[in-house]
């Protein structure tokens, strides 16, 4: 009997699990121990299946993922969707809203493992270089042809962001809307996602849990940033990082050093630390 049977850690990717597309060492140590305890490691992230490289590479002990923040389960080791949803056609034209009214915003849409840029700019490319998309420039017409999981809006400054929040504002949707960011060559990147209405990390890892049979008591997550709030407050014991914002950090029942110290590293600890003096119970 392992210390970790029968449990699940979600983690969040940008900002948690790795800093400017570098895994701390002892997160990589951390994990691999969680594991051979018989413990399920599973990526939450806003990214795409396509996009997760630079973890996959270090790590060979990958479960079943949260993607698309939430709208994807996908299984890394048969490289296959086990759950999915996608942006209802009728809110696309919200897309082409945004981008006839904000020319400069860049729009990516993502698709599975590939990601369809369908508005270019400085942030998108550095986005797209950074998490080594499977990218594919096309223009809005022609991308209707592919399923949504979800769409990112990536604003070079404050100005944008406020352009595209106050277009969508005016349309009525069945969608939902959440403020992401990551930090891509030092220096922190702030976006906005449209994803399925109802989805979140939240959502899909009570999903995720069902379809593991993860025991009662023993869902565990980690994550920085608003997107991964929820998710935090869902789970049996939940971390945020100590450069969270404040709301996050309220939300966790742990609060760990930042991630260039080895975020997920140190919740692992705590877990051990929690098991080993309670006994049969976290």
């Amino acid at each position: 009997m392992g210390l970790f049977d029968g449990c699940l850690l979600a983690c969040d990717i940008d900002g948690t699990l790795l800093i400017n597309d570098y895994i701390p060492e002892r997160n990589i140590e951390k994990i691999k121990y969680f594991v051979s305890e018989g413990g399920l490691f599973s990526l939450s992230t806003g990214r795409t299946a396509g996009a997760v490289s630079a973890v996959t590479d270090a790590l060979d002990c990958i479960g079943p993922s949260i993607v698309a923040n939430g709208s994807m389960i996908y299984d890394f080791k048969s490289d296959k969707a086990l759950y999915e949803l996608f942006i209802p056609d009728s809110d696309r034209y919200i897309v082409k809203a945004v981008m006839d009214g904000c020319s400069t915003v860049g729009v990516e849409a993502h698709s599975g493992k590939k990601v369809l840029v369908l508005n270019s700019n400085q942030e998108s490319i550095d986005h797209e270089k950074y998490e080594n998309l499977d990218a594919l420039p096309l223009a809005f017409d022609n991308a209707l042809g592919y399923n949504w999981n979800k769409v990112i809006y990536l604003f070079s400054n404050d100005e944008e962001s406020k352009t595209v929040k106050r277009i969508i504002s005016q349309y009525k949707h069945n969608s939902q809307f959440v403020d992401t960011s990551a930090v891509i060559y030092g220096r922190r990147r702030y976006y906005f996602e449209h994803v399925p209405n109802g989805v979140s990390k939240a959502t899909t890892l009570k999903i995720l849990c069902n379809m593991l049979n993860i025991k009662k008591g023993c869902c565990f997550a980690i994550g920085d940033y608003y997107n991964d709030l929820e998710m935090i407050k869902s789970a049996d014991i939940g971390a945020a990082l100590i450069d969270s914002p404040n709301e996050v950090k309220a939300a966790a029942d742990v609060v760990v050093r930042d991630a260039q110290s080895g975020a997920v590293a140190d919740f692992i600890d705590y877990l051990t630390e929690r098991k080993i003096k309670n006994g049969r119970k976290f």
